[in-house]
């Protein structure tokens, strides 16, 4: 094999490798690329998952509040309801009471005025 052989053997394999290295790199920025792309994948879908997961145990305690609520209000309204009735057993008793004393008032004022 002759010197310019050799020599152009030598740039052959200088180029090879120049060209094996560009690939390399070239390989490497598209392994990045596309792990970023996989990595906001996976963070958005777990960012979505977990708004989700969030909405859902705010519909649940929503919920529950709202039975809550209406469970409260119920005792509310019966508790207001018995106390109406027993007010309203009481007014007959009221009003003698005060017929009574207004009766009392008239006549010490009568005696009074003799």
């Amino acid at each position: 094999m002759s010197e310019s052989e050799i020599l152009e053997r030598i740039k052959q394999a200088e180029s090879d490798a120049k060209a094996m290295l560009a690939q390399a790199h070239e390989d490497t920025r598209k392994i990045i690329a596309d792990a970023r792309a996989e990595a906001r994948g996976i963070s958005n879908s777990a960012e979505e998952r977990a708004r989700d997961h969030a909405d859902h145990l705010m519909d649940t305690e929503k919920n529950r509040i709202a039975e809550e609520r209406k469970t409260i209000l119920q005792k509310g309204e019966a508790d207001a309801k018995a106390l109406k009735d027993v007010a309203s057993g009481r007014i007959d008793t009221a009003v003698d009471f005060l017929l009574a004393e207004f009766e009392r008032t008239v006549h010490a004022e009568a005696k009074a005025d003799e």
